[in-house]
């Protein structure tokens, strides 16, 4: 493994991150929607910067095995986010695959507002989706910590690491 981000670098792009949301969601109120199990770490240091309304709810899918892609799974989706702001809070956005399927979903449900945010964007060619924020722009490579697991190993390191 190598590293590929400190914790201190996380730490100072969160801040400056929920600097901007404090701002963009002043005087709202939001259902803040953290995809697991990945976005968990990312949330939790987040939310302790953010100062506005705000509810959290999780949602399971998942689309890897291994370093593998396989088809997207996830567990009945039954938030009331109609006429709701929403914020979709994601680990990695590499083909676009998983906040494209969420994304969907929530819009089916007529909601005020869609924002989709990720700690990690991949620069790959034939990404479907692009969030619209994301704090670091990284390689194609396979990355573990921080969330971001392989086979479920690595996901509590406090760095991020490309698996080589």
């Amino acid at each position: 493994m190598k590293l590929l981000i400190s914790n201190n670098k996380l730490q100072s792009a969160i801040k400056l991150f929920a600097n901007e949301l404090n701002t963009h969601y002043e005087n709202k109120e939001v259902i803040i929607i953290a995809i697991l199990k990945g976005a968990v770490l990312f949330l939790q240091d987040l939310y302790v910067h953010l100062d506005f309304k705000n509810n959290i709810e999780y949602v399971d899918i998942s689309s890897y095995k291994g370093k593998k892609r396989v088809e997207i799974k996830s567990l009945p989706f039954d938030i009331n986010i109609q006429n709701q702001n929403i914020l979709i809070i994601d680990d990695i956005c590499d083909t676009g695959n998983t906040l494209s399927y969420i994304t969907d979903l929530i819009n089916k449900n007529n909601p005020k507002s869609v924002r989709t945010s990720v700690l990690l964007k991949k620069k790959i060619k034939n990404s479907i989706f692009k969030p619209d924020d994301y704090l670091f722009l990284i390689p194609n490579k396979f990355v573990v910590g921080y969330g971001l697991d392989f086979n479920n190993k690595y996901r509590f390191l406090k760095e991020i690491y490309t698996l080589d």
